[in-house]
């Protein structure tokens, strides 16, 4: 039996794959502790892990942010935004969540530590003094954002490119955007870092959350990213974190009938932006309502009577259903792109309709159109017209299921529960060694020699963003 704290920020994008590895651990003997919001206190203890908050100086609801920082509200949805949250929410936040680590260790002596990409509670440790510490896993809940002279700067939504031209455009791209937009971020983490008493981040702040830790595990297939001509092998693929198989199932009186009237089509605005179901839900139900298929809008949590428009004839409403339930009965996804539902859709061979334009999602909507499995609508906010023209291209031209079908058998080479356990296992049963294995610390393509990585320890688990990466920016 091991010992594992898990440190999550406090977003259910975030929270919700962790819980999974957390249940998986306890079912699996370890010890677990899950270290976030007080706000999933209950989802937590429904793991049988232990449960701790925040300190309550950054236990903040994520849905009362203007509440909390109120001077958010004058700024403009984007970069300045995004700008303010990554200083404000997330690197104010190291000390406190460093310090509640260390604390934690006193009385739980965890082996490793798990946490989400943009948990940065950790830096204080892996900047720190080469002092003894546990090893630290990332998770990739969302895009790999890694910078790299193979793909644009993480935000674009740009393909990927190999031509010589292109890859220089990159280069320059990820060189500038990473000064004129975020330089004063990333001087405001190194200032908190340092304050603290750690070294500054040695790469780009994106890429240094993917690259510090010990291991980065990303919740997907390889077919699913760009391909980049130099990776980290501290990152695995190791395909997607379905939830486990629902239980005590309710389904509605439509359910056993709903797949007898043409094809079904779902659309969903996911569990963060749907506040506005007249985004993507109510243009759906109004594109579809004359065709000969079946949508089910599901709303992710706000009641079906915020949905801004009489439900058509050819419509069911819900505000959640279980998607291992639903999804084996869907022939077109539309979503605003979330990485979890993505993933779960192509995990099943589901097409995808993707229309998202906040935090990250259109760098996903852009993965989902370069592989073939879907269309990639370009704005969060589409026409009824541009939803029914991209419903019925999905419905009738087979390379867009056949593009999702290649996905679903890409990820069924994996089993993300599987490799995820056997991955901390091994890490924390080889934590107490320092090894000589180093890999790269991010930037366009950077190589990080051994010499270089002195100081920093690491382990040798072998051997034995312009629209943001989080919704709380």
């Amino acid at each position: 039996m091991a010992r594992f704290l898990i440190a999550v920020t406090a977003l259910p994008g975030h929270v919700f794959p962790l819980l999974a590895v957390a249940q998986l651990l306890v079912g699996r003997g370890h010890e677990v502790v899950v270290y976030t919001g007080s706000l999933f206190k209950e989802r937590v203890e429904a793991t049988g892990a232990r449960f701790v908050a925040f300190h309550p100086e950054i236990d903040v609801d994520y849905r009362r942010l203007d509440e909390r920082f109120p001077e958010r509200r004058k700024i403009a949805p984007g970069p300045a935004q995004l700008c303010f949250g990554l200083k404000h929410i997330f690197a104010d936040a190291m000390p406190y969540q460093a310090a509640g680590i260390r604390e934690l260790r006193r009385d739980f002596p965890f082996d490793a530590i798990i946490t989400d990409t943009m948990f940065c509670g950790t830096f204080p440790l892996l900047l720190g003094p080469p002092e003894k510490r546990s090893p630290i896993v990332a998770l990739g809940i969302t895009a790999l954002a890694l910078s790299s002279a193979d793909t644009a700067f993480f935000g674009t939504a740009l393909p990927p490119s190999i031509t010589p031209a292109d890859r220089a455009r990159n280069a320059a791209m990820n060189n500038h955007l990473q000064q004129a937009i975020f330089g004063s971020v990333q001087q405001y983490f190194n200032d908190v870092l340092v304050k603290n008493g750690a070294r500054p981040l040695p790469a780009f702040l994106f890429d240094s959350m993917i690259t510090l830790p010990d291991l980065y595990l990303q919740l997907t297939a390889k077919e699913f990213e760009y391909p980049r001509s130099k990776m980290p092998d501290s990152i695995r693929f190791v395909g997607p974190l379905l939830p486990p198989p629902s239980t005590g199932f309710q389904p509605p009186p439509w359910w056993d009938d709903v797949d007898k009237a043409g094809p079904i089509v779902l659309v969903t605005q996911g569990t963060l932006a749907n506040g506005d179901l007249g985004q993507l839900i109510g243009p759906t139900l109004t594109a579809l309502a004359n065709e000969k298929l079946t949508v089910i809008a599901c709303t992710g949590g706000p009641p079906v009577e915020t949905i801004p428009m009489v439900l058509p004839p050819n419509a069911k409403a819900v505000t959640f259903l279980p998607f291992d339930r639903l999804l084996p009965k869907v022939s077109v996804m539309v979503t605003n792109g979330g990485y979890g539902a993505v993933n779960h859709a192509l995990s099943l061979g589901v097409p995808l309709v993707v229309a998202g334009d906040s935090e990250e999602k259109p760098e996903i909507a852009a993965r989902v159109a370069w592989a073939g499995a879907g269309v990639n609508l370009g704005t969060g906010r589409p026409s009824a017209s541009q939803i029914r023209d991209a419903v019925r291209a999905v419905l009738t031209k087979p390379q867009y299921r056949h593009g999702a079908q290649a996905l679903r058998a890409a990820f069924a080479r994996h089993n993300a529960r599987d490799e995820i356990a056997e991955l901390v296992e091994r890490l924390a049963n080889v934590g107490s060694a320092a090894s000589s294995h180093g890999h790269s610390h991010g930037g366009v393509d950077a190589v990080v020699t051994p010499a270089e990585t002195a100081g920093r320890r690491t382990i040798d688990v072998d051997a034995g963003l312009i629209r943001g990466t989080s919704g709380a920016v």
